[in-house]
């Protein structure tokens, strides 16, 4: 505490300028813009960079979803034409390597399921190309235009015996909310206009559908390979290729590798590979079909890869990865060199790149939700091709800025939003938005709904990055592992909160905390560790670290977290008993709103009854309001808004005034 006290002028000269607002003319963001917002997403420039098409979805709350269309954007005016005008689950767009066709995935058929279509870009319908009998995850164009690879479910084995009710299955590192052995995912290959597609790969193993690749010849196959079916199985995926004549599959690495894609020419792949344990941080890998693997290609970027993309003729490579309060992007040259490129405040979302260099990426900031943007082939400066949301735009919105603290020999940071209408010496309430993970995430400064709701009622928001968070470097990320990985997140939480309460800015006595996820985690651990919290909303929260690391569908990640102890000895009994809230429930003093969906794979929902019980017998302050869904958190847009209206105004309730 008093080494963040003592931060504290140091902290304030950390932060962007900002100026005083006076009451503006636009209104205020609020719930009812929450349907306004259009998603942009998926960019896939054409080949010739003169073209991009893009996911574009809108809210429809009657029907409580979320439906899309594929819209073509012309590069050089912006000009915009809908391609898939009456059908609204259109996704995944991709453009034949000549840019004469595009294929998307659509659930437009009579068996309702989502499969390849392919539209003539010179006009004509589409038209479905594949009828896999569970549908299609994810899929490729071979580069003669005349194939598409894909990935689907396998019929299980007993099919028969499961209609009879004769479906006892194995239990392995699944989660208790697994009703029946999963399936693997297998690759098969469609030729355009054929009756029955060619299987290429099978076996208890699956495949993770993020991305298949062909080698530029169409004899070579990339992917990500898990080594079952299970949901955990995603924590031991490993970069592989399969060659289409022989079937044989090469497994390049298994170090977590995601992301695995040939180069435009030759036999190059390029993947991203764990630099440690899985979920910490992620190197650009770069491998030889045949040869040696390059484990870290640019070992000048001590980031967090999570979008990568081959420049033309294979010179070199695009990276996205967290920094500090954005989602950057670099160019790396083949000897290793790094550039960043100027995209300006926005964070990098999605993109693809031309056979030019030219790049369609989405883009967003704190007071503009996702547009799509083109970066010419010399990346010199983006430009907006997209408005979609401007009327967002224009609202009275709150500033962002970064906002940096120093706790346990770190320079921390978060993304702090301004309260609307901000008075230079007044103090508002603080109210803490932590985001999940712990790992392999940040808080950066994108749009959010939620801070501008709080912002709008006059609260500064705190998005605060903590060790684990991968915006800063191995070292940075790495610090989480070990015996106390909340012990110390919370530390690095609280830091922050008194470093802003030592600017002046922040009235002590209304200071909240919420987050869902590792961020309901770290939530629930610091109401009952640090009685400055006053009120809470702990969602989809890690109370019973024991019960994570058994019913959950990622229950390896917890012996990663903690450094290789499982609970099931004395010593790790005790550890991941320390690193539980529940454990400590009668020392929560905050007004504590619990969220949870019904049936939460990924963080178990019984966690969630357990606190709220806990609290209960102890006489505090708590309500539970469940989510009826399934998954970790709902994705329809009427139980979105429910969410955030309900948490907003627990925090509203309890510390405006």
């Amino acid at each position: 505490m008093k080494k963040a006290t003592l931060a504290a002028a140091a902290v304030a000269a950390c932060m962007t300028a900002l100026p005083v607002y006076a009451p503006a003319a636009a209104r205020p963001f609020s719930f009812a813009d929450y349907s306004r917002i259009v998603g942009v997403d998926d960019p896939q420039i054409s080949p010739d960079g003169k073209y991009v098409v893009i996911v574009v979805s809108h809210v429809d709350e009657d029907k409580d979803r979320n439906p899309s269309e594929l819209v073509l954007v012309d590069t050089a005016t912006g000009a915009k034409r809908d391609l898939t005008y009456g059908r609204d689950d259109a996704s995944s767009p991709r453009w034949s390597s000549d840019g004469t066709q595009l294929a998307f995935i659509d659930a437009a058929g009579d068996d309702k399921t989502p499969q390849v279509w392919v539209m003539p870009m010179n006009g004509g319908e589409a038209r479905p190309v594949t009828h896999a009998k569970y549908g299609v995850e994810v899929f490729s164009w071979r580069p003669d235009g005349k194939a598409v690879a894909y990935v689907t479910p396998d019929t299980p084995p007993n099919e028969a015996s499961i209609k009879k009710h004769d479906d006892l299955f194995h239990v392995g590192n699944n989660s208790f909310l697994t009703h029946a052995a999963p399936i693997p995912s297998h690759i098969w290959v469609q030729e355009i206009g054929a009756n029955d597609p060619q299987r290429l790969t099978e076996g208890t193993w699956s495949i993770y559908p993020d991305s298949l690749s062909w080698s530029a010849n169409g004899k070579y196959i990339a992917f990500d390979r898990t080594p079952n079916a299970r949901f955990n199985g995603i924590l031991h995926s490993a970069a592989s290729v399969v060659d289409v004549a022989t079937k044989k599959v090469t497994v390049l690495s298994s170090k977590w590798s995601f992301l695995t894609t040939f180069a435009p020419q030759g036999n190059r792949i390029a993947f991203t590979n764990a630099r440690g344990p899985a979920l910490i941080l992620n190197d650009l890998s770069v491998a030889t079909l045949g040869g040696g693997v390059v484990d870290n290609a640019a070992p000048s970027l001590d980031r967090d890869v999570d979008f990568l993309a081959w420049l033309p003729h294979g010179n070199g490579w695009l990276v996205g990865a967290n920094d500090h309060v954005q989602h950057a992007l670099w160019r790396v040259s083949e000897s290793g060199a790094v550039q960043k490129v100027n995209i300006g405040d926005m964070d990098f979302g999605s993109g693809t790149v031309a056979q030019n260099g030219a790049v369609a990426f989405v883009g967003s900031g704190p007071r503009h939700p996702g547009e799509l943007f083109y970066l010419p082939p010399d990346l010199s400066k983006p430009r907006a091709l997209t408005d979609y949301n401007a009327a967002i735009a224009q609202l009275n919105l709150a500033p962002s800025t970064e906002f940096t603290w120093h706790n346990a020999g770190f320079t921390e940071d978060g993304v702090l939003t301004y309260p609307l209408g901000y008075v230079r010496g007044h103090k508002y309430p603080l109210a803490l938005m932590i985001h999940g993970g712990p790992t392999d995430g940040a808080s950066t400064a994108s749009f959010s709904s939620r801070a501008q709701i709080l912002a709008a009622a006059g609260f500064f928001v705190l998005q605060p990055n903590y060790r684990g968070s991968d915006n800063l470097g191995y070292k940075y990320a790495s610090a989480i592992i070990g015996d106390g990985p909340i012990i110390g997140v919370g530390s690095d939480v609280y830091a922050g909160t008194r470093a802003l309460i030592a600017t002046g800015m922040v009235d002590d006595s209304r200071v909240g905390a919420s987050g869902w996820s590792a961020g309901g985690w770290t939530t629930s651990w610091l109401i009952t560790h640090y009685p400055i919290y006053k009120a809470a909303v702990t969602g989809a929260a890690v109370d019973d670290a024991v019960m994570q690391a058994t019913f959950s569908q990622i229950n390896d990640y917890a012996p990663e977290l903690f450094g290789g102890l499982t609970p099931w000895t004395d010593r790790g009994m005790d550890v991941y008993r320390k690193n539980s809230p529940v454990t400590y429930a009668k020392n929560d003093n905050a007004a504590t709103l619990i969220l949870s969906d019904t049936n939460d794979p990924r963080v178990p929902t019984p966690q969630s009854y357990e606190f709220f019980q806990a609290l209960r017998a102890y006489g505090k302050n708590v309500e539970f309001i469940a989510i009826p869904a399934y998954g970790h958190h709902p994705s329809d847009p009427v139980r979105n808004k429910a969410i955030d209206r309900v948490w907003t105004n627990w925090l509203i309730e309890h510390l405006a005034h």
